[in-house]
C-alpha cells in the first residue's frame, strides 16, 4: 500500500455490472475475524485476494459473454484457448486440469468441438484410457476470433492503466505466482 492508502480506501469499487454477487459492497465488506485485526496489512491482503477473485471472475464472464455465438459454451472456448496454448495438444485430463473442469464435463464439450471439426480426439500410446486432444486447421479461424475479442477487452479495460502501473501489478502477481510454486498445498 501506498503511504496514504489505508484498507478503506481500498474497499472503493465500480458498479455491480452483470448482477454478480462479488461486485457488491458486501463482497468487500471485511468479515468481522479480519476486521478485528488490528494490522492494516492483513486487512490489505485480505481485500487484495477478493480483488483478484473479482477480475477473474468479471473478466471470464464479459469474455463469455462477447465469444456468445463463437462456441456454444465457455468450455468449447476455453479448451481452444488452452490447446492453443499448450502447443495445439493435450491429454484430456491436462486439458480438464487447465480449463478447472471435470473430464465428464470436458468430454461433452470436445463432442461438440469434434463434430464442428474443431478437434480430434486420438488414443495415447500405451494408455488405452487416455486421449491426446489436437487442435485441427479449422480451428485457426475461431482461435483468432477469440484472440481478437480478447484483445478489444484487454484494450477497453486497461486503456486507462498507467504503463509503470501495469508493471507493477505484474511483478507483484509475479511473486504471488512464486510462492505458489514455493509452497505446498
Amino acid at each position: 500500500m501506498g503511504s496514504g492508502d489505508k484498507p478503506a480506501d481500498l474497499l472503493s469499487h465500480s458498479p455491480i455490472d452483470e448482477g454478480l454477487l462479488v461486485n457488491t459492497p458486501e463482497w468487500f465488506a471485511l468479515p468481522p475475524q479480519v476486521a478485528a485485526e488490528s494490522d492494516e496489512i492483513q486487512q490489505a491482503k485480505f481485500l487484495m485476494v477478493r480483488r483478484l477473485l473479482q477480475v477473474a471472475r468479471r473478466w471470464r464472464n464479459r469474455l463469455s459473454t462477447r465469444l456468445r455465438g463463437l462456441s456454444s459454451e465457455r468450455t468449447g472456448w476455453q479448451s481452444l484457448f488452452w490447446l492453443s496454448l499448450a502447443g495445439n495438444t493435450a491429454t484430456q485430463r491436462e486439458l480438464a486440469e487447465r480449463v478447472g473442469i471435470k473430464e465428464s464435463t470436458l468430454a461433452r464439450a470436445l463432442d461438440g468441438l469434434e463434430r464442428q471439426g474443431l478437434v480430434t480426439r486420438s488414443a495415447v500410446p500405451g494408455n488405452r484410457r487416455a486421449n491426446h486432444v489436437t487442435l485441427t486447421e479449422a480451428a485457426g479461424p475461431m482461435l483468432d476470433r477469440i484472440n481478437g475479442i480478447a484483445r478489444e477487452i484487454r484494450d477497453e479495460l486497461l486503456v486507462d492503466i498507467d504503463p509503470a502501473d501495469l508493471e507493477t501489478c505484474l511483478r507483484v502477481l509475479a511473486q504471488i505466482n512464486a510462492a505458489f510454486d514455493r509452497t505446498q498445498d
